[in-house]
């Protein structure tokens, strides 16, 4: 994703009754000191506006909405961040799910003993293949959508293996892939590898703002299971999967 975008400031367009704005699904933010992070996933950008965008988004997606900045509000329904619920209040907010913050790393707990299992190998290499050709083809938020239905779907069998040994079994096969990590498509690939074997993790994308980095990782409650404990904590999540 390309590095966030400074939205210029226009004229706010008129707003209804402030109750009746949400945020659009698809839209993560998070707030740094004097700024906001915004992501669009329909758009596959990152956007960097001031904190009260932040304040206001915070007020929509818990119903404070006697606190909304109406200023705000309506430069964000021209970005076209938030639009109107055309009813009642939406309280619902964004498609943000809250996530613990991380405590280890599946990786860095000591590898269960294991099998080789060609069959595995070779469907780490299709699927990490796979992910990077289907971002190229498919819009992000598609290819979301998509993993967001199969998770409703998922359910874990009595014999799958647990999410420790898969993620260690992923792992190293991934490593002898002559290709380069790259942290959304092999976290995608990761996640397509345990939902096949019932499993149903989360994706997180983070941040960093000063200056401006974005990576994403697979976490299960507290356990991050695609890297480093101290790599993934330098990141606030912006949007949970």
């Amino acid at each position: 994703m390309t590095p966030p975008e400074r939205a210029r400031r226009g004229a706010p367009a008129p707003l209804r009754t402030m109750e009746h704005y949400h945020i659009r699904d698809g839209i993560g933010f998070v707030g740094f000191e004097g700024r906001t992070i915004i992501l669009d996933l329909t758009a596959d950008r990152y956007w960097q506006l001031g904190a009260d965008a932040g304040e206001a988004l915070e007020a929509l997606r818990t119903g404070a909405t006697g606190r909304v900045d109406s200023q705000a509000v309506a430069r964000l329904r021209a970005l076209g961040f938030v639009e109107p619920t055309g009813g009642a209040p939406d309280r619902a907010g964004s498609a943000e799910c809250p996530m613990p913050v991380p405590s280890d790393s599946m990786l860095e707990r000591p590898a269960l003993p294991s099998r080789w299992d060609w069959l595995a190998a070779g469907e780490v290499a299709l699927l990490v293949f796979t992910a990077r050709v289907v971002l190229r083809a498919r819009p992000l938020k598609a290819v979301l959508d998509r993993i967001a239905a199969r998770r409703a779907r998922t359910r874990s069998p009595e014999n799958a293996l647990g999410l420790d040994a898969l993620a260690h079994q992923f792992a190293r096969l991934r490593r002898l892939l002559p290709l380069r990590p790259l942290c959304l498509p092999d976290s995608i690939a990761f996640l397509w590898f345990v939902m096949r074997r019932g499993h149903a993790p989360h994706l997180v994308f983070g941040v960093e703002a000063f200056p401006f980095t974005a990576h994403c990782w697979v976490q299960d409650g507290s356990t991050i299971l695609t890297d480093a404990l101290d790599h993934a904590s330098r990141f606030r999540p912006i949007f949970v999967l």
